[in-house]
């Protein structure tokens, strides 16, 4: 009778050794390895290494790259990453902490990525006691108003003229000096303790915390708790944002990294 491989069950020669080297090739980075870096970092001879590269490169999960021509990453393996952290992936793998987050502090929680200028909602986990915040997946909000936004623009370099052109964009009936102020602070705030804040900017009688989670091989995103302002005070909007990091750093993806805090 078949039964399930364990991580104590032996493993396929062939494919473990080629599990080894393709490990090897990845942890040697963008500088890549020679045919004889590999075999001495793996302990397999010279000649295993070049069939099992073949094979490897005949499915493009490796490549040979640069003058000295060196074996590197190729794109199939690229593809299966983006593939798995394709948008659409994004709600079920963010799952566990959105509901955790929702049953930790009883508030509306968002998973939100950045498409343009603009953030758009991927998923909602609605809290058992009621909030009135109008919000819908798929919903695209402004940057500058919102959290989630504040949260993903606080993991590039600062910018003034990318922060001022988002502003702009925002929404030009509001008092463009009030909203440029506040949008500019939330963001070096954000930088500096590692969530976002937004209170009743994007919505009247309501606030926000937000953090973001980024990815060398999938799209960045930010996850934010809502809840009425009179509950969100000053001091449960930091309690929030330091719960969700900690959430976010034992249930996120492990493919994901919280933005650095500096303070």
């Amino acid at each position: 009778m078949d039964t399930e491989p364990t991580s104590d069950t032996p493993p396929m020669t062939s494919l473990d050794r080629a599990l080894v080297v393709l490990e090897t090739v990845a942890a040697a980075g963008p500088e890549g390895m020679s045919l004889g870096e590999i075999a001495a970092h793996t302990g397999i001879n010279k000649g295993s290494v070049h069939r099992l590269l073949r094979g490897l490169a005949h499915r493009e999960y490796v490549t040979r790259d640069g003058d000295d021509r060196n074996y590197v990453l190729g794109e199939s393996l690229r593809r299966i990453v983006r593939t798995f952290g394709a948008d659409e992936n994004l709600p079920l793998l963010f799952r566990p902490l959105l509901l955790e987050l929702s049953r930790r502090t009883e508030e509306l929680v968002h998973l939100g990525i950045l498409d343009g200028r603009r953030v758009v909602y991927l998923d909602k986990i609605e809290p058992e006691r009621s909030v009135r915040v109008w919000s819908r997946v798929g919903r695209r909000a402004h940057i500058a108003s919102t959290a989630l936004g504040r949260a993903l623009v606080a993991t590039a370099p600062p910018n003034d003229s990318l922060l001022t052109g988002y502003v702009e964009e925002a929404d030009p009936d509001r008092e463009y000096s009030t909203l440029a102020g506040r949008f500019r602070d939330a963001v070096e705030a954000a930088r500096t303790l590692g969530w976002a804040v937004e209170n009743q900017e994007n919505e009247p009688g309501i606030a926000c915390v937000g953090i973001a989670l980024t990815s060398v091989a999938s799209q960045d995103v930010a996850i934010s708790v809502t809840g009425p302002a009179d509950r969100m005070t000053t001091d449960r909007l930091a309690e929030t944002g330091a719960l969700m990091r900690e959430a976010a750093y034992e249930l996120a993806p492990a493919e994901y990294t919280l933005a650095p805090a500096t303070g």
